[in-house]
């Protein structure tokens, strides 16, 4: 039941309108602002005082006024944890949610021009199955009063979610994979083995930063020298899950690691080291063990790579749709 519950939370967060051309604003007094307050003395970009656009487009505007309303209706009474998050984590939590509030909104933008539309049966019907999950319609709305969120604030973000799923179907139809696309993916590398050092940057600002990649540049001239990568691994790196192996990641597939941690591990030689590789979680260095073909025949495995290219095809399509929504609408960040 929770898990339910939280994931229909998580999508009215994601997926909630954004008040128009000229933003929400918050009125002074009320505990939302008062919330907002506390939150902007560990990110200022939020102070609704200033409530300075964070987001901006041909179709909307997002000011903290608006991502502050849009995370109540969301969130109900638990956007008082907020207040709760870590100091250093808290601006990249806000930076991350308001960023996909932009997206999303875009991409709800684009399906309304494109003609894509939820008819009321589809949504009785999804919202019929969340129900019959709940213990019926009942109890959901008991469950959801009791956290502050109203059905009918389910229902849009609900018909919004449906919206931008069916506006991707509709250009999913138009994706294909070809035969020389399945031979290529055939020939490639299926998996690679890498050692590799981490050092993370979440939650810390662009000055820290700096010093962490200042310390991995060191890490990876003493590398180069010749020290023992694996002991250079099993001391410093911050990655939990291979630090007592010293950084072994063992014949893992494509699409398992985030983008240029994989790019690394299946294009740097074997047996050689890499740049320092930024990811979404801090720099890492790595060296590449192993990297072993299919040994299945053809014919076994064709069915099984088309649709592992169909899927690589439609995550780029995704980020590609949402970058061209952006030049198109004159999209800007300002956080």
């Amino acid at each position: 039941m929770r898990k339910s519950i939280i994931a229909i939370l998580f999508l009215a967060l994601l997926t909630g309108g954004c008040g128009g051309k000229k933003g929400l604003q918050l009125e002074k007094g009320t505990p939302i602002y008062e919330l907002a307050k506390e939150v902007a003395k560990s990110y200022p970009a939020v102070d609704p005082d200033q409530n300075r656009e964070l987001i901006t487009c041909k179709y909307f505007v997002i000011t903290p006024g608006t991502f502050f309303t849009e995370m109540q209706q969301a969130m109900g009474k638990n956007i008082d944890e907020l207040k709760n998050l870590d100091a250093q984590r808290l601006p990249e939590f806000l930076k991350v949610n308001i960023e996909r509030m932009g997206e999303r909104n875009l991409l709800l933008e684009a399906a309304k021009k494109s003609g894509v539309s939820i008819t009321p049966q589809q949504l009785d019907s999804t919202l019929n199955f969340i129900y019959q999950q709940n213990g019926g319609m009942e109890a959901f709305a008991q469950r959801i009063g009791e956290q502050r969120i109203s059905l009918e604030t389910v229902r849009k973000d609900v018909e919004r979610e449906m919206t931008i799923r069916k506006y991707f179907e509709k250009l999913y139809n138009e994706t294909t994979v070809t035969a020389s696309d399945i031979e290529a993916a055939y020939a490639e590398d299926k998996t690679a083995s890498v050692r590799h050092i981490l050092l993370m940057t979440q939650g810390k600002n662009d000055a820290e930063k700096a010093e962490v990649k200042k310390k991995m540049q060191d890490l990876l001239k003493r590398a180069k020298a010749g020290e023992n990568f694996a002991a250079l691994a099993k001391e410093y790196t911050e990655d939990p899950g291979s630090k007592d192996s010293g950084g072994l990641y063992e014949n893992f597939p494509r699409g398992h690691m985030v983008k240029p941690f994989e790019d690394a591990a299946f294009n740097v030689p074997v047996g050689e080291l890499s740049d320092v590789v930024e990811t979404q979680y801090g720099y890492h260095i790595l060296q590449v063990v192993n990297r072993e073909k299919e040994k299945r025949p053809f014919a076994e495995v064709k069915t099984e790579l088309e649709q592992q290219l169909l899927r690589n095809k439609r995550r780029e399509l995704n980020t590609s749709v949402i970058e061209k929504l952006k030049d198109e609408s004159d999209y800007k960040i300002m956080l």
